[in-house]
């Protein structure tokens, strides 16, 4: 079964929140300052029965001994996937994985042409799927169908590569980073490609801040819940 996930940065009441509103897994948002700061940030993390990832930094100048944390922080939670953007595989991938060359950088497509979405996805060993990308910058909010048929195939051809999801509700017009509920067809769409697949990784409502709360949070984990009710009665049928 898919397992859904909240991504937040990683201070206690992100996790007190995400606990109460029946997320069981975790993204963490990281930079170089909570990287300083990883032991505290683990010791919290393990105060929570949950599973974690990991997104690098988007930005660059990290020092050794950050970089070192970060490998540090996947370790002791032992994460499922570490998201990385792309200049930062380039830049800083190789380090990474001389400190731990089983860790699975999971890279992400972001303001890709539809030509470059291919590339990406043929290049990288381990990917990181933004469904919000996929029609805001490849598709450039082109019809719900071309996403739909675009995610499918990326699917079937790379499903067997793909370790990590964000999932935002985005719908053309609207803001990014939205709850997943915004946008229910799309969710249920996807979701179902992912079971098909038998997808093993994290799919994260990838939401803002101003989203964190008890009220969107519920509401995103109660959408899905639907989802797999929705997918059980279909089996049962």
């Amino acid at each position: 079964m898919l397992k859904l996930a909240t991504k937040f940065i990683p201070v206690r009441h992100a996790f007190e929140t995400a606990w109460r509103t029946g997320f069981r897994y975790a993204e963490f948002w990281l930079d170089g300052t909570l990287l300083d700061d990883w032991e505290s940030i683990a010791q919290t993390a393990l105060d929570f029965p949950l599973d974690y990832a990991l997104h690098f930094p988007n930005r660059s100048n990290l020092n050794d001994e950050q970089l070192a944390n970060c490998v540090r922080l996947y370790e002791t939670l032992q994460c499922q996937a570490m998201v990385i953007h792309a200049p930062m595989r380039e830049r800083y991938g190789g380090v990474l994985l001389g400190l731990k060359p089983d860790i699975v950088l999971a890279v992400e497509n972001h303001k890709l042409t539809p030509a470059a979405f291919d590339e990406w996805a043929d290049s990288n060993t381990y990917l990181t799927l933004d469904v919000e990308h996929v029609w805001k910058f490849t598709l450039e909010d082109g019809p719900f169908d071309g996403l739909i048929d675009t995610v499918q195939t990326f699917v079937n051809r790379h499903g067997d590569k793909l370790r990590h999801v964000h999932m935002p509700g985005y719908v053309p017009g609207f803001g990014e980073h939205r709850p997943m509920y915004c946008s229910r067809d799309k969710v249920f769409a996807v979701l179902s490609m992912l079971q098909k697949v038998d997808y093993r990784g994290l799919v994260v409502s990838e939401i803002n801040a101003e989203y964190q709360n008890e009220l969107d949070l519920r509401m995103d984990r109660l959408l899905f819940d639907r989802w797999r009710e929705t997918v059980a009665q279909t089996t049962a049928e």
